[in-house]
């Protein structure tokens, strides 16, 4: 280990200093309920680099015709990222004997009970869509990993979306 370095010989403040060997910076999302939600950690390097590696996938090219493919599983990726990124939760279940809400510890995965990849499977999509979305606008390497059709069919979701809630006050 090096001793510390006299701040002052380098013009510097050991307080103007920021230390780049750590990055720990989390934030919440808000269920509708305004009382719910789940914290995600923002992906370091390390985070980055294990996600890409777990989603990356293959190109497999046809000698003969030279056309090329790729196998994606969007529902795979979007649950990797959710299980990668999420830390924390406030969240409670209605208890199917007493009817009383309990709060659920938040796990994983494994053992027994309600835990996050649990959720995933019964949970409403358009809720597991937001929590995605929230997730990578938190991660803004992300958005330059996204192609111009999954653009697009983002586009699509949040005109239909639109139409929807015009609909809906249109109705009141």
């Amino acid at each position: 280990m090096t001793d510390q370095p006299d701040f002052s010989k380098l013009g510097v403040e050991e307080v103007d200093l920021v230390d780049y060997f750590g990055f720990d910076e989390f934030e919440t999302f808000m269920l509708p309920d305004g009382k719910q939600w789940f914290k995600f950690k923002i992906m370091n390097e390390g985070d980055r680099a294990k996600f890409q590696r777990l989603t990356n996938k293959d190109i497999k090219i046809n000698q003969t015709t030279r056309d090329a493919s790729i196998a994606t599983d969007i529902a795979d990726e979007r649950h990797k990222l959710i299980k990668m990124s999420v830390v924390d939760w406030n969240m409670y279940a209605k208890n199917q004997t007493t009817g009383r809400f309990e709060k659920i510890d938040f796990t994983l995965s494994g053992g027994r009970g309600i835990n996050l990849e649990s959720w995933l499977a019964r949970a409403n999509p358009k809720i597991v869509d937001d929590l995605e979305f929230a997730i990578r606008q938190a991660n803004p390497w992300m958005q330059s990993d996204m192609t111009v059709e999954e653009i697009d069919k983002e586009i699509d979701r949040l005109t239909q979306l639109r139409v929807e809630v015009e609909k809906t006050n249109a109705a009141k």
